[in-house]
């Protein structure tokens, strides 16, 4: 052992630069060779992660998918129980009462596209506008002659597609924050048209301090998160709020 020391230190005496050289080489490789080995250590380990990852994305949609197959399966079962009683209340109202027949028929419209055409990534803009005009003239019924509503513009446009249930929030706003005040024009005034591969829709309705709170509500925030989704760089929303009057306006791009 001693005799082994002796000549290492002897060696490095004599060659003392051949000696240094190799060993900075040496401990220069060693290095290379450690930082790849930790590096190639890390991607194996990342890898392993996003593969773990990537199944738990796969189950979790699978599973999602399931349960929208299981809803699908209920709304197909569903609107045969609605629709049948539905029928037979209409036929047990007497032919005279044309006013609650009617306006039986459009909450029957209303139940048919939330059911039926809502499932689609697109309607014909005609569809939407059809069960927004039913959906006012349900509330007209119940709103009465407290709020003057005005429509322009529903039998202008044709020829296009459009996201389901977009306008619908909009004009649920309307309703649900419009004026109540006898001192005052309470008034609900919805308009749209189209030019030049643009479609606009405009919305107003008078408004009252009292009602300030929350005017936008959570149907404007979904309206506009869903227009980013799906009509990115393809759309304008404006909202316009006074204190007496609020508006919304939207702006769609169309091919």
């Amino acid at each position: 052992m001693g005799s082994s020391v002796f000549a290492y230190q002897k060696n490095i005496a004599k060659y003392q630069e051949h000696f240094f050289y190799w060993f900075w080489s040496d401990l220069v490789f060693g290095s290379y060779i450690l930082v790849t080995f930790i590096s190639l250590g890390g991607c194996f380990i990342r890898l392993a992660f996003d593969r773990i990852s990537s199944e738990r994305k796969v189950e979790a949609l699978e599973k999602e998918k399931l349960i929208t197959e299981l809803a699908m399966l209920k709304h197909q079962i569903n609107p045969h129980f609605i629709f049948n009683p539905l029928n037979t209340v209409y036929y047990k109202i007497e032919k005279s009462n044309t006013a609650a027949r009617k306006i039986l028929e459009q909450f029957s419209g209303l139940l048919r596209y939330q059911l039926y055409d809502c499932n689609a990534q697109s309607v014909p803009i005609g569809k939407e506008i059809e069960f927004l005009a039913n959906y006012i003239e349900v509330q007209r019924e119940r709103t009465g002659d407290r709020v003057q509503i005005t429509i322009k513009g529903f039998h202008d446009v044709s020829g296009f597609e459009i996201s389901p249930y977009l306008l619908v929030p909009i004009v649920e706003n309307c309703f649900k924050h419009v004026s109540d005040d006898r001192q005052k024009n309470n008034y609900i005034s919805i308009e749209c048209g189209a030019a030049n591969n643009w479609f606009w829709f405009q919305a107003q309705n008078s408004s009252s301090t009292r009602e300030a709170e929350g005017k936008g509500g959570i149907g404007l925030t979904n309206v506009s998160k869903r227009l980013e989704l799906l009509y990115p760089g393809k759309h304008v929303l404006k909202i316009d709020d006074s204190g007496e009057d609020f508006k919304v306006i939207l702006q769609l791009a169309y091919s």
